[in-house]
């Protein structure tokens, strides 16, 4: 089997279709060498997996065009996340340093630490975005190295319901294929189709999709908003519906008398007037069909407008609101956009920004109708070799090594992976001692502060002092070892270094108020003793 460049496949999952797409890099170009989909309406819905056997059944034929087509055998893969599986929420994260300290990198990796635990049981951080940081009261970017009491750090995580995540991971286990990591597929996609302008002066992308529309708003350089409106085109195409047609052909009618602005500035091939003859013989007026068009899309511009004024930066998007997915070819959508959200800057993003993508003859996908732009910018995320060989028919004994070494490889990763899933777990529960600890560290000091006469109290801080110090044994250094240089585990290495770090801070602390504690009641001891012995010789 000769060796070939990393080939790198993503999918998305949609709530009109998934889509697969596989490439290479080359001289810094994305070279597409197969596209794939398959429709999905029974079995995603709003971008969420309900039929876990149809969707694994759709992903088994996307992939099998994407293998035929690139004569590789598909291993692993980077998936999209989007639709209502993904929430936004804001979190502001405090730390008292207690004097006067530099800031370091430890204590932003601390708060950033605990930025990232998910305050709610069903949900799971996918990715985080820094919004800036407060030192005392002075607004930054990057703090390290200014002199404060106070440390917040604002963030906007991006969670993802682990019900619905773990959906998607049953059907990629169905097929035998490792999922390499999940990607926020609106991120993603507004790196790509927006320009650096746009993302530095203020810009609100709007991904019109078949069953959800998703906004994410950018200023300076920084994802300020990602939010999912549950409505999408299929609202508009089951509204169509209501006229007791079929799905298809109330699509047909979106696609042929859709605009978004219907009567607004008539031309001569306008198709406003007239009726529509349905496939049984009814008569519809087509005006009819363009209210319940613009009707419900009234409505879900309405709710973009909230999305745009809930990110605080409605009023500072100088680079204005950029358009695409599929239901960004509606006629008219932009001047329907203008009017919806009184901002008069308005463009639809029909292909990615940079010209850095090779569209292999063999495709047959197309990178000029917005359609496409998610899973493309997807691909172009993606760095690791998804691929494990290519497809033929070797010499029987020739196949036979081959799925031997397969076969040993998995055993031995398959080993591998529990051990550092062990290593994991004890590193997970070391931290949550940690956590505990640094809490009982904090009260104890106080209870010194508090009660700086009582021996017991100082006595019980000394005990736990040295209890801190020895928490970390074998246990934990062998956990550490055996996670050390994998990239999926450095986060959760960081956080267990930061842990360390806030510590022996609070340690520290808690030494230095034991001790000045204890000089001070030495010196109210010595002092009593002496006035007790003075009035003893008086007597």
């Amino acid at each position: 089997m000769g060796e070939f460049e990393p080939i790198i496949v993503t999918i998305e999952i949609g709530s009109s279709k998934i889509a697969g797409v596989a490439g290479k890099m080359k001289d810094g170009t994305m070279q597409i060498i197969a596209y794939a989909e398959d429709q999905t309406h029974d079995c995603v819905k709003r971008g969420v997996v309900y039929n876990i056997e149809k969707t694994t059944l759709c992903i088994k034929n996307v992939v099998s065009r994407l293998e035929t087509t690139m004569k590789h055998k598909v291993s692993r893969i980077y998936v999209g996340l989007g639709g209502q599986s993904l929430h936004s929420e804001f979190r502001l994260v405090q730390s008292n340093l207690q004097t006067p300290t530099c800031i370091n990198q430890a204590h932003i990796d601390a708060v950033t630490a605990e930025s990232r635990e998910v305050l709610r049981d069903d949900y799971q951080l996918v990715e985080s975005f820094p919004q800036d940081f407060i030192v005392d009261s002075n607004v930054t970017s990057d703090p390290v190295g200014i002199v404060g009491t106070n440390l917040e750090g604002r963030f906007l995580n991006v969670i993802a319901n682990s019900k619905l995540i773990n959906n998607i991971t049953t059907c990629f286990d169905n097929t035998d294929i490792d999922i390499i990591g999940f990607k926020v597929s609106a991120h993603e996609l507004a790196k790509n189709v927006l320009t650096e302008t746009e993302k530095r002066s203020g810009c609100a992308l709007i991904d019109f999709g078949a069953g959800t529309t998703t906004v994410v708003v950018f200023k300076n350089n920084i994802v300020r908003l990602v939010s999912t409106i549950p409505l999408g085109f299929n609202n508009i195409i089951q509204d169509l519906c209501s006229l007791q047609i079929e799905y298809s052909e109330a699509k047909e009618l979106l696609m042929k008398y859709g605009d978004a602005v219907p009567g607004d500035n008539p031309s001569e091939d306008d198709e406003s007037e007239g009726d529509y003859v349905t496939t049984d013989g009814r008569n519809f007026e087509i005006a009819k069909i363009q209210f319940i068009i613009e009707a419900r899309l009234t409505e879900i511009l309405a709710n973009v407008r909230t999305q745009i004024s809930r990110s605080d930066y409605s009023e500072n998007l100088l680079g204005g609101i950029v358009l695409t997915g599929g239901g960004a070819n509606l006629k008219n959508l932009e001047r329907a956009v203008m009017r919806n959200t009184n901002i008069d800057k308005v463009r639809v993003a029909r292909k990615l920004v940079e010209p850095i993508i090779k569209n292999s003859t063999l495709t047959n996908l197309s990178l000029d109708k917005c359609t496409t732009n998610t899973v493309v910018s997807l691909l172009l995320s993606g760095t690791d070799n998804c691929v494990s060989g290519e497809i033929g028919d070797p010499d029987m004994f020739v196949r036979q090594q081959t799925d031997n070494d397969i076969s040993t490889k998995k055993a031995n990763a398959t080993s591998v992976q529990k051990e550092e899933d062990a290593a994991l777990a004890t590193l997970e529960g070391y931290k949550g001692k940690l956590r505990e600890l640094i809490v009982q560290i904090q009260d104890t000091t106080e209870d010194v502060t508090e009660h700086k006469a009582n021996k017991h109290v100082r006595n019980d801080a000394k005990e736990l002092i040295n209890e801190s110090n020895s928490l970390l044994g074998a246990e934990y250094e062998q956990a550490t070892r055996t996670l050390m240089g994998k990239d999926k585990y450095k986060q959760s290495l960081r956080e267990a270094e930061s842990l360390i770090v806030k510590r022996d801070d609070e340690i520290k602390k808690l030494e230095d108020t034991v001790r000045q504690a204890e000089k001070e009641t030495g010196i109210i001891t010595r002092l009593t003793a002496w006035i007790d012995d003075l009035l003893t010789e008086k007597d």
